[in-house]
């Protein structure tokens, strides 16, 4: 049953799906609306792989999965850089300000999201959980069910690019070097002190510095990618085979080179291919949240055995109240962003000022 869902998750994704032929390039596939839709379908994919996780049954969508691996976080890193790079470029060290700010509020909602993990597993599972246990959580060492490693690597990668671009925002090419330094020291300290020999902690953090450097050549690598459909399908084609040789060999290095190329391949076919429909548009509105939450659900799920004697009511119920939970958590969650109120806009250079159709003046950063 959870097979038929995987296929009506794929069907409502290429809803209005549309396609460049004949030398043909969609110039706009990195603005945040296709960006969005792609992370969508990630979302989704995230989900699916970690419902295999809980129950003994085997699903044919398994293979799918298990070939895409870390793949389906190497996307998030990728744009959030690349955003990230981009915003700072127009926006300058308000948007670096910004970058401390978003940081502490995640690490606030993360903890709550903590807290609803402990009195779950206390108060609904009937588990010990020790004080010691709870602290370690806290800091991300430990897990209490949810997925830790990738709440504290969001969380530091946001910390590492404001202290990068702090004093280098007018500098980005300085900025960014500092990161790429930043990251590599993150995957040798980490994979070896907090989360050891944990391949899944550190391998898409390639992926974050690929985005930096992507934003950085963007405008020269499309003016070679889009000259025409043989230079694009040559360089699809080298990068396929490149990733896929790359998969013969399980190691960190291998694996992290991997999933940057898997990032870089999508990238090139969303310049032919567009997605973009409000299914996905709402995954990834949530995708922070449903990342964090499905796993409390699915662990109650499972271990309640709700709904056990009807698979479809228990699927549709399990992924409706991931949906739920999720949008209910950024709707009241949405009050910590008072904590740092947004600074008025105001006229930059990175500013500029035009007219719409109405001849009307109005404020464009670009963002």
């Amino acid at each position: 049953m959870l097979d038929l869902f995987f296929i009506i998750f794929c069907c409502l994704s290429v809803l209005g799906i549309k396609i460049k032929e004949n030398d043909n390039f969609f110039s706009d596939y990195m603005e945040l609306d296709d960006t969005n839709c792609i992370k969508g379908v990630f979302v989704w994919l995230i989900i699916f792989c970690h419902k295999t996780g809980y129950g003994k049954k085997k699903y044919k969508y398994i293979q799918i999965t298990h070939n895409l691996g870390q793949n389906v976080v190497s996307m998030f890193l990728f744009y959030s850089s690349f955003g990230i790079c981009e915003s700072i470029k127009r926006k300058g060290i308000d948007y670096v300000q910004s970058l401390r700010n978003k940081a502490i509020i995640l690490f606030l909602k993360t903890q709550i999201i903590i807290l609803m993990f402990l009195i779950a597993n206390i108060f609904i599972l009937n588990k010990k959980i020790t004080i010691k246990r709870y602290i370690l959580s806290i800091i991300f060492k430990l897990s209490l069910g949810n997925s830790n490693w990738f709440a504290f690597t969001i969380i530091i990668f946001y910390i590492y690019s404001y202290f990068s671009f702090r004093f280098t925002s007018n500098n980005i090419l300085v900025g960014v070097i500092i990161i790429s330094l930043l990251c590599f020291l993150h995957i040798k300290y980490v994979f070896v002190y907090y989360y050891p020999k944990k391949f899944y902690a550190v391998d898409t953090v390639l992926c974050f510095v690929v985005g930096f450097y992507f934003s950085l050549i963007k405008k020269y690598l499309d003016k070679i990618i889009m000259k025409n459909d043989i230079f694009y399908f040559g360089i699809l084609s080298i990068g396929i085979l490149s990733f896929y040789k790359s998969s013969k060999i399980e190691n960190l290095f291998f694996t992290s080179i991997r999933n940057a190329i898997f990032s870089i391949l999508v990238v090139f076919i969303s310049m032919k291919i567009k997605l973009k429909n409000e299914f996905l548009k709402f995954l990834n509105s949530h995708s922070y949240s449903i990342y964090l939450l499905q796993r409390l659900v699915m662990m109650i799920n499972y271990e309640k055995k709700i709904f056990i004697n009807n698979d479809f009511i228990q699927i549709f119920f399990e992924f409706s109240s991931i949906f739920c939970i999720s949008s209910l958590f950024d709707k009241y969650s949405a009050y910590l962003n008072k904590i740092f109120p947004k600074k008025k806009n105001h006229i930059s250079k990175h500013n500029y000022i035009q007219l719409d159709n109405g001849n009307n003046i109005i404020l464009n950063d670009n963002k």
